[in-house]
């Protein structure tokens, strides 16, 4: 039976509306870019050690759970809806998962596995993303004055802001 190992919350700034959770590692930068572009085509993106998520919209925050866990968590029927669920492979050399687009200090120096540094299954859920792209693309098309919509996208209630759940397992070992 899965059981969760360690979470935390966090809330990221897009950058370009993308944020990527990645690893240090002898071609992190090379990993990290590729995530992104890959997220930028499709939404989310996976390279070596970064996975990349595009947002709906770089104005508004997007709050992230990133949960570590023994072995590959069930999506269960009594979830909430999520918009999109995208899994993928991450190495995480240097044992260490950060987010360099975060408000936390320490979520940008880098934040330990429980299991220790290897290759991990990861699995991205988006939560209110198509809401707020659509709050967003009705913004641009002049349904409301457009720096009043933004304003009022940047103050979302947690509750109706974008949200992103990330799980990591090891894999290849017991838990």
């Amino acid at each position: 039976m899965p059981v969760p190992t360690s979470k935390l919350d966090t809330v990221v700034s897009a950058s370009y509306m993308m944020f990527c959770l990645h690893s240090h590692g002898a071609n992190a930068q090379r990993d990290h870019s590729e995530a992104g572009r890959l997220a930028f085509a499709d939404g989310v993106g996976f390279a070596a050690s970064a996975v990349g998520v595009r947002t709906a919209t770089e104005v508004s925050r997007a709050f992230v759970s990133v949960e570590a866990w023994s072995r590959m968590p069930w999506i269960l029927p009594e979830q909430r809806p999520f918009d999109f669920a995208f899994e993928g492979v991450l190495d995480f050399p240097d044992n260490c998962w950060r987010i360099h687009e975060s408000h936390d200090h320490p979520v940008v120096r880098g934040i330990e596995l429980p299991s220790g540094a290897g290759r991990y299954g990861a699995r991205v859920i988006a939560y209110n993303h198509n809401e707020v792209l659509d709050r967003f693309e009705m913004a641009q098309a002049g349904t409301e004055k457009f720096a009043a919509a933004l304003d009022k996208m940047g103050r979302l209630i947690p509750e109706a802001a974008e949200r992103y759940q990330i799980q990591l397992w090891p894999l290849g070992r017991q838990g």
